[in-house]
């Protein structure tokens, strides 16, 4: 008996010392729909303090003071908690993070998700549903009382440039090929793996290498929320030399097989060549094709997604134009609307030739395009404005150079254009707030 005692003694002379630390994370909501929020266990073990030795099973969130379900998923798949994972958990407002450096019996959650079938895994949260096909890519296929697929193959890769070119030894570059991830000669499909789901997402795990360009590999891990979001990280890796002319990340199909009548909605370019070319603004650009509209005293673009607004030269919609914070398809007939909104709108860099090298937006065949463009038609040099620009070189990758493309895809109902336009815009606001403090 004395002994038993002794031992309850010192484990609750232990627990009336264990310390614990906090983070809070910042979440400004501006829509009525709970914000996703993912953070991996690197950054938040560095903003807790790494010297401090903290029990994961310890990890509680709360929101104004009280717990919210949580998940940590196992997103480097290596059977552990380790520091490539992710905590997820949906907040309607900030967030404070609570760990001590005791263990504690670890909380568990229900899925917000069921699981059926097997090729493809369809998961269905209250009034969103989204199938997993073996090879990895995603797609909506339903949410609120539309049953349609909504957006096709979330993260697919295309990318071209020259396999056989042996630049770095003669200049030369050889013939130009051109793949996507699904197409014979493309990405091969290595694995995919769906974790299970928790009271936030469901997390999907794909990789995929090139056997014609050596060395370049493609993770994507997509994360399927309960609010009716699909977060994509898609790390592009080249462990080898490559001459690349195309490297995008796209989604396919947005709306446009459930309405080809839908809207292309986005705020109006920072920068667009056509309209450098013109000598005018994108604003005006656009106006000149009746595609401009204003909400709440702000100009957006609005016009048909199968409109290609007769462009300057070339037949895309859009092109050699800067990446936003968000764009959209909308459909008025069925007042459902799929959203792609960036983490973090990317930098514009002033020099043309560096800025076409990086992260630029093309909306042609249906395909939202977001990454490296390089072709240049020969009226570049027909403009003063880029008569100086040569784009058309190859990006010149070597072993360690990589590119991350991180989206939501947001599936919504609005009354209206302007409503969508209003959630959009709210919407990518709100996901880009999600930040430690």
């Amino acid at each position: 008996m004395k002994r038993f005692l002794t031992l309850v003694l010192i484990v609750l002379v232990g627990t009336a010392f264990a310390e614990t630390r906090t983070v809070t994370v910042n979440v400004e909501r501006a829509t009525d729909r709970p914000v996703p929020v993912s953070i991996d266990l690197l950054t938040l073990r560095n903003h807790i303090g790494a010297e401090f030795p903290m029990d994961w099973s310890s990890l509680r969130v709360l929101e104004g003071g009280e717990a919210i379900a949580f998940q940590i998923d196992d997103v480097d798949l290596n059977g552990r908690v380790s520091a490539g994972d992710e905590l997820s958990f949906l907040a309607t407002g900030p967030v404070v993070i609570e760990i001590d450096d005791a263990p504690m019996e670890a909380a568990s959650f229900a899925s917000a998700f069921t699981m059926e079938g097997d090729d493809p895994v369809v998961l269905r949260a209250d009034g969103f549903t989204v199938e997993v096909p073996a090879h990895g890519l995603v797609r909506i296929v339903g949410f609120g009382d539309t049953e349609a697929m909504l957006a096709n193959e979330i993260g697919i890769l295309r990318f071209s440039g020259f396999p056989e070119s042996t630049y770095w030894a003669d200049g030369q570059l050889g013939p130009h090929e051109e793949y996507t991830n699904l197409e014979a000669g493309g990405m091969r499909h290595v694995a995919t793996t769906i974790l299970d789901g928790g009271p936030a997402r469901v997390t999907v795990v794909a990789e995929y290498a090139s056997d014609r360009f050596v060395g370049l590999t493609q993770r994507l891990v997509t994360r399927v929320y309960a609010s009716g979001d699909v977060e994509i990280t898609n790390d592009v890796s080249l462990r080898g030399y490559s001459d690349i002319m195309k490297l995008q990340s796209m989604a396919t199909g947005v709306m446009s097989q459930a309405d080809p009548e839908s809207l292309h909605l986005m705020p109006v370019f920072r920068r667009l060549i056509w309209a450098d070319q013109l000598g005018v603004s994108a604003e005006d650009y656009f106006a000149e094709r009746d595609a401009v509209t204003s909400v709440d005293g702000t100009p957006y673009l609005a016009f048909r997604a199968d409109d290609n607004q007769n462009p300057l030269y070339w037949g895309a919609t859009y092109i050699f134009a800067s990446a936003e914070a968000w764009r959209a398809n909308y459909s008025e007939s069925l007042g459902v609307g799929v959203a792609e909104l960036a983490h973090e709108t990317p930098v514009i860099a002033e020099d043309y030739d560096e800025w076409l090298s990086g992260n630029t937006w093309v909306f042609e065949s249906q395909e939202f395009r977001s990454g490296v463009f390089k072709w240049t038609a020969e009226e570049f040099g027909t403009y003063e404005a880029t008569a100086d620009v040569s784009p058309s070189a190859a990006n010149h990758f070597i072993p360690g150079d990589a590119m991350r493309f991180h989206l939501t895809y947001s599936a919504f109902e609005a009354a209206d254009a302007v409503d969508a336009i209003r959630y959009a815009r709210d919407r990518q606001a709100e996901i880009a707030s999600a930040t430690l403090e």
